[in-house]
């Protein structure tokens, strides 16, 4: 029977802890918890224990640590981001790791449209008049915009951004697009996709959304260039990585109101500290990290992972795998 190592953070409420254990029972599998809390060598000491690692979420480990994991088959993430994770560090010491293949794809992609709408028509606010039955002092709509016939501009258009592409095509918008790669030509065709530069993209779109891993080549790629590119009345959402953006720079444009609005999944600091000064400001609409975490997605990410773990211990190559090793 193998041995499993459930990595987890201590703020994972037991209800989920619960979910992930079940799937962990339910293939039979010997199973210790390590939590990121507890301390180095007690950490060294469930690893050497273990076959395979589940990491949910995954976060840094050192490489004093991973030198003591060179055995594991597979570290498998549940997540579809991995800039968290050590990468390089178990790369040096050929530990394979692998990521869920982008099964929260389209949870992501919903909320992008969620936080779209919110932030267009202003739903946190309306809420708030609601509730308060401060109606008189709205403004009947003057300051809100639709997404049909708006041009959306993608930075990304990977698993998560053709989710978001679709969605956003049933509303009547214009898609634009950056990336690297070449979607297919059904998809260009079906969407009617146009492929510009990030100048054109920035310059001309009425919505912006970021789809994209955070690296090296990634951070910082919407700077204070980029932002002043942006029309007056458009509004940026960001459901990838906070450091894509100059948050600061982005937040003086805001303030004056010289971008229409923008809504965050991400954060610099998770949980945040609550002095983060755009968090507050009224064009601004927020959630928890929360875009890719439904139970539909927990289920189906958990069925990946198990899948994938079950080929690792039969001495198959998993799925997904996201270094060299």
């Amino acid at each position: 029977m193998a041995n499993l190592l459930y990595f987890l953070a201590d703020r994972i409420p037991q209800d989920l802890r619960s979910l992930v254990i079940k799937y962990i029972q339910n293939e039979g599998y010997s199973y210790k918890l390590c939590f990121y809390s507890e301390t180095k060598e007690e950490i060294i000491k469930k690893i050497k224990w273990s076959d395979v690692i589940l990491f949910a979420p995954g976060r840094f480990l050192d490489n004093e640590i991973l030198c003591e994991a060179q055995h594991i088959k597979l570290m498998q993430l549940w997540s579809s981001g991995f800039d968290k994770f050590n990468i390089d560090g178990a790369s040096k010491y050929n530990i394979p790791v692998a990521n869920n293949g982008g099964s929260n794809a389209i949870s992501v992609a919903e909320h992008t449209i969620l936080l779209l709408l919110a932030t267009s028509r202003k739903i946190v606010e309306g809420h708030q008049r609601v509730v308060n039955g401060m109606w008189p002092g709205n403004s009947h709509g003057l300051d809100m915009v639709m997404l049909h016939e708006k041009k959306l501009g993608i930075i990304g258009l990977g698993n998560i951004g053709r989710e978001v592409a679709k969605r956003a095509k049933s509303f009547g918008m214009e898609i634009l697009y950056v990336d690297p790669l070449e979607p297919s030509q059904d998809l260009i065709n079906t969407l009617q996709l146009k492929k510009c530069n990030m100048d054109e993209l920035m310059q001309t779109s009425d919505f912006i959304t970021l789809h994209m891993h955070l690296n090296k080549e990634t951070k910082g790629i919407i700077g204070k260039s980029e932002i002043d590119l942006m029309k007056k009345n458009s509004i940026i959402i960001n459901v990838s990585r906070s450091q894509l953006i100059d948050i600061d720079y982005l937040y003086k444009k805001l303030a004056k109101k010289e971008i229409l609005g923008a809504g965050f999944d991400v954060y610099e600091f998770e949980p945040t500290t609550g002095f983060e000064h755009y968090l507050n400001l009224p064009n601004v609409v927020c959630t928890p990290h929360t875009a890719g975490s439904t139970i539909d997605i927990y289920k189906k990410a958990l069925s990946n992972c198990m899948k994938n773990i079950r080929l690792s211990l039969k001495g198959i190559e998993p799925n997904w795998i996201v270094n060299s090793k």
